[in-house]
């Protein structure tokens, strides 16, 4: 029976994982300009979480320079400038 709580607990913690993922940070790429660098890779994230990441870097918005993927669809880039 412990073994099967224990079991289930390891389950739902990779589950609640998956659903909100490791989050990859924002790289400054140019902080005069103020052009930014983030990924969005695997099964937890995708292009919302790029867009969203790039939202909360750049409080008045933003402007995508470069977007990235490969061929799998399990690996994109992003490279935004934040508007003044």
């Amino acid at each position: 029976m412990k073994l099967l709580l224990v079991s289930l607990m390891l389950v739902l913690s990779a589950c609640a994982r998956l659903e909100h993922g490791d989050q990859q940070s924002v790289i400054v790429k140019d902080a005069t300009k103020q052009i930014m660098y983030t990924t969005c890779s695997n099964v937890a994230e995708d292009w919302g979480t790029c867009y969203s990441k790039a939202l909360k870097t750049c409080p008045n918005n933003y402007l995508i320079l470069e977007k990235t993927e490969n061929a799998n669809w399990n690996y994109r880039t992003m490279t935004f400038q934040c508007r003044q």
